[in-house]
């Protein structure tokens, strides 16, 4: 029975010293199972977009989108300044980070069927804000790294307004969307049981591309297309 507990004794202490090392290595990139990872692997899982009334804060404090990305990957979550009720949406997870030798703090916000997550730089005493709409634009500046992220629907009116398209590929699309993907928060409604998003990007330039998307099955789905002009197909 000693050899069996010192066994158990010497599992334990090895376990013990792993998670230190897991945790010291690592630090928020493991330990999925952690609430503020929890957290930050599903604001991952959005796309981040950066309000264009936001983008004066950020270079004010010269913050690049890079480094607003960092927050996910390098911020604490402060779940004590989160506005967050179970069921209820959207919520506002407050994350803060050293840069330079300055701490800040930025809002990312979830909506239960939306995937977006527009991120807010807060003042020094700003409390975090729940917002049900927004207004004007924002730029996508992350992606979530899936290579199945679109899909355009497959009816026969979507499958005719998609013919505009100058490139109907998932990477083309894809790309697009990371190069130049914008969204209009005044023609979108991210508080619908299944959230309305009116996007627009550029395929190549001068050539607009506007939709409706929504997010269906881990996937930016197309459901329109607006063209100046009726297509043929129309």
């Amino acid at each position: 029975m000693k050899s069996i507990w010192k066994r158990f004794q010497y599992y334990g202490i090895g376990f013990l010293i792993g998670m230190i090392f897991v945790g010291f290595f690592f630090q928020n990139r493991g330990c999925a199972w952690m609430p503020s990872n929890r957290v930050k692997n599903t604001f991952l899982d959005k796309v981040i977009v950066l309000p264009d009334s936001e983008k004066e804060k950020f270079e004010r404090q010269r913050i690049s989108t890079d480094e607003i990305i960092g927050f996910l990957n390098d911020g604490d979550v402060v779940f004590r300044e989160s506005v967050k009720q179970p069921a209820v949406f959207p919520k506002a997870y407050v994350l803060e980070r050293k840069l330079r030798g300055k701490k800040h703090r930025v809002q990312f916000s979830l909506y239960e069927d939306s995937y977006i997550t527009p991120v807010h730089y807060l003042e020094e005493g700003e409390e975090a804000q729940v917002y049900e709409s927004l207004k004007g634009e924002g730029s996508f500046i992350r992606l979530p790294r899936d290579s199945a992220l679109v899909f355009i629907e497959n009816s026969n009116y979507v499958r005719c307004k998609a013919q505009g398209l100058k490139d109907r590929s998932q990477e083309a699309i894809v790309t697009a969307l990371k190069n130049s993907g914008r969204i209009h928060f005044d023609r979108s409604n991210l508080m619908l049981p299944k959230a309305e998003h009116r996007i627009y990007f550029e395929q190549v330039p001068q050539d607009t591309v506007e939709a409706k998307t929504i997010w269906f099955e881990s996937r930016i789905t197309f459901k329109d297309f607006y063209w100046k002009e009726p297509l043929d197909c129309e």
